[in-house]
């Protein structure tokens, strides 16, 4: 709900807890302490992100880098690719490999096929049956 025009939008509890005060006379003449000083000289490297922070955080890579990342990232996947075309492609031997044949390697020759022997051969038997 919407305060009122009337009323204060902070009330004195607020404003109490709020007010910042300055340091006195004696503490501003007091040298720093070595936790102050640390601290001190930290504080730029936390707000720029810790110990482990990339130096180059939040800005854009020069045109060399960026050119760089380019050819290395063509380079990876011609690689890549030139691998997997390897990979699929046939054996490397020099002669190709035997053809898979019967399980059989030795098999008996042929019956031979009956031939009729010569008409005027010397004993051969008569090709005809005589009728009786």
């Amino acid at each position: 709900m919407a305060a009122d025009f009337d009323e204060p939008v902070f009330d004195e509890d607020f404003v109490r807890s709020a007010v910042f005060t300055e340091p006195s006379a004696r503490e501003r003449a007091r040298p720093p302490s070595r936790r102050e000083r640390r601290r001190s000289r930290r504080a730029p490297r936390r707000a720029a992100g810790g110990r482990f922070a990339p130096r180059r955080r939040g800005r854009e890579p020069s045109p060399r880098t960026a050119v760089l990342q380019v050819i290395g990232g063509v380079l990876v996947l011609l690689a890549i690719s030139i691998a997997l075309w390897w990979w699929n492609s046939g054996s490397r031997d020099e002669r190709p490999a035997r053809p898979v044949g019967p399980a059989i390697t030795h098999s008996p020759a042929p019956a031979p096929t009956p031939t009729a022997p010569a008409p005027d051969a010397p004993g051969t038997p008569p090709t005809e049956i005589p009728e009786v």
